[in-house]
């Protein structure tokens, strides 16, 4: 008798057990641990499962941040749609990235502080606006500049100065932790009154 398929609550269990198998072997192992066979392992599945639902090990890892980073997107974007004045869009969303990175450090950590491990492959590069946080900001830089209330330059070079300024302060102390650097969420409120008043054209 053949066996009836999966439906798709079955499916959307198996994903998740895999997934939850995932992020206990790179929480415990670390990136370089990471392989299809010790998640399969953990999982007690075969490692085809593992490719027939997320179609690779790249597929997986970046599942574990993807799909939380959605409801995220989300959220940024209602705010960036409820601030009218683009400057203060552009501060708004600066500090909800802190807002996030401190109050989801494992989701942080995970999609933008994830070292890829020379086991796992390279990904095609995409286009920076495809980062939906990336097109927010720039969206905001442009529609500044339009209105002349933030300097000129390549918007996309700007968006990018910005994101890698707060960033730095988010990760450096998670990286270079044997140093002594101030708080985290204070080195990038200093950073993004320093980025906000060296792109906004001052009024005359």
């Amino acid at each position: 008798m053949a066996r009836k398929p999966a439906t798709a609550e079955q499916k959307q269990a198996v994903r998740r057990h895999i997934q939850k198998a995932a992020a206990g072997v790179y929480s415990e192992q670390g990136a370089a641990g990471v392989s299809v066979r010790a998640i399969a392992q953990r999982a007690d599945v075969s490692i085809g499962a593992i490719y027939a639902y997320f179609g690779s090990l790249q597929g997986l890892m970046q599942s574990l941040w993807m799909e939380p980073l959605e409801a995220i997107n989300a959220q940024l974007a209602d705010l960036a749609a409820g601030i009218a004045d683009p400057v203060e869009r552009l501060a708004a969303l600066l500090n909800a990235y802190v807002q996030v990175a401190q109050a989801r450090p494992e989701l942080f950590r995970g999609a933008f502080l994830f070292v890829r491990p020379e086991t796992l492959p390279k990904p095609d590069r995409g286009p920076l606006e495809d980062a939906p946080f990336a097109a927010l900001l720039i969206a905001a830089v442009q529609e500044g500049q339009a209105l002349g209330r933030l300097r000129g330059g390549d918007p996309r070079v700007l968006a990018q100065v910005a994101w890698a300024g707060i960033h730095g302060c988010l990760a450096l102390p998670v990286n270079l932790d044997r140093l002594d650097f101030a708080a985290p969420t204070a080195l990038a409120a200093r950073m993004i009154e320093i980025l906000i008043a060296d792109l906004a054209v001052s009024p005359r």
